[in-house]
């Protein structure tokens, strides 16, 4: 990831013009602190880790799945570069999976059934706006091929459908439910629901009316009037107007200028689509590849547990995976390389 923008920098490109360096400032360098906080944590002696507990684990890796998010929100908006955001997704995407890691350990360890089953991200609540930012971004920054690592964080115990979601996941996953004719927050993205089901010929002016009704229809989403409030302001942006014209390939031109659409982000998509083709040179595989201890290797090559302090060894095909005694179940190993 590049460096703090300069004000100078800031104040010639920046995207969002409610947003103040100040803020800008503050989110981003808070953001780093956040990452290297955890990222200590993480790198203590073994020891150390096992004083730890659990709980500890599960929500200091969900506060940085959600600071990713939110960095990548108020990067766009800052002004930095279109590809500076793409580098950085595979890293965001990382971080909801190890948090989805511990969330689900701790999930398991609880004694008292009645206290499982919670989703890594609830729909209903205020992640809801998380988890459609991270599709969006995902589809907008050219990351097809990262989607399907995400779907299964997002279902995790989220037994509630949403209509929006899943018309968008559709797209990279088979069987959604894309009969759902409303979604969990309503306002503003039940309306839609009616582009997708438009014809080609109407959805310019749908998707029109949408952006001019989006702001005042989110007034009881968790970012409406944010910049009035506290340093949480990354700005407007309809994330969901700009995927929606993308994964239906829209003629935005009619609202190319709108308030609240990013409408470079659906130029770069589109361009990406050229650029990152699946024959192309994108090295990140659309599914990853995963084998849990005492399992015959799948593929021979590297391979990294997912463990509080990862470890790296190398298996040939059918060899045992070893167990490490991962400090919280069973040791998980991720496929990096041949």
């Amino acid at each position: 990831m590049n460096s703090i923008l300069s004000e100078v920098v800031f104040s010639s490109k920046k995207r969002e013009n409610l947003l103040d360096y100040e803020i800008y400032e503050e989110n981003y360098n808070s953001s780093m602190r956040s990452f290297d906080k955890l990222k200590h944590a993480l790198q203590q002696k073994e020891e150390g880790i096992k004083k730890i507990p659990l709980y500890n684990f599960m929500v200091g890796t969900q506060q940085r799945a959600f600071v990713a998010i939110d960095l990548l929100s108020t990067m766009y908006s800052a002004g930095h570069e279109v590809n500076e955001l793409r580098s950085f997704y595979p890293t965001a995407l990382e971080y909801w999976e190890l948090y989805a890691f511990y969330n689900e350990a701790y999930d398991e360890s609880l004694k008292n059934e009645s206290e499982r089953g919670y989703p890594h991200f609830g729909l209903p609540g205020n992640a809801y706006n998380k988890v459609n930012r991270m599709i969006c971004f995902g589809v907008l920054l050219g990351w097809d091929s990262l989607i399907p690592k995400l779907i299964p964080i997002i279902d995790f115990n989220n037994h509630e459908k949403d209509g929006m979601i899943e018309r968008m996941l559709s797209n990279y996953s088979e069987n959604r439910s894309v009969s759902f004719n409303d979604c969990v927050r309503h306002l503003p993205y039940f309306k839609t629901l009616k582009i997708f089901s438009a014809s080609e010929k109407d959805r310019p002016a749908l998707m029109a009316e949408y952006l001019e009704d989006w702001y005042h229809a989110s007034r009881r989403e968790p970012y409406y009037n944010a910049h009035t409030r506290d340093i949480s302001f990354w700005g407007y942006w309809s994330w969901e107007a700009a995927a929606i014209t993308f994964l239906l390939d829209i003629d935005d031109s009619s609202y190319a200028s709108a308030r609240f659409y990013p409408k470079d982000l659906v130029d770069f998509a589109r361009q990406a689509k050229k650029d990152y083709a699946p024959e192309g040179s994108d090295p990140i595989a659309p599914n990853e590849l995963r084998a849990k201890a005492g399992d015959p290797c799948p593929k021979a090559g590297l391979w990294q547990s997912l463990d509080v302090v990862p470890e790296l060894r190398r298996y040939q095909q059918n060899e045992e995976m070893d167990n490490l005694g991962s400090l919280y179940g069973l040791t998980v190993w991720r496929f990096t390389e041949q």
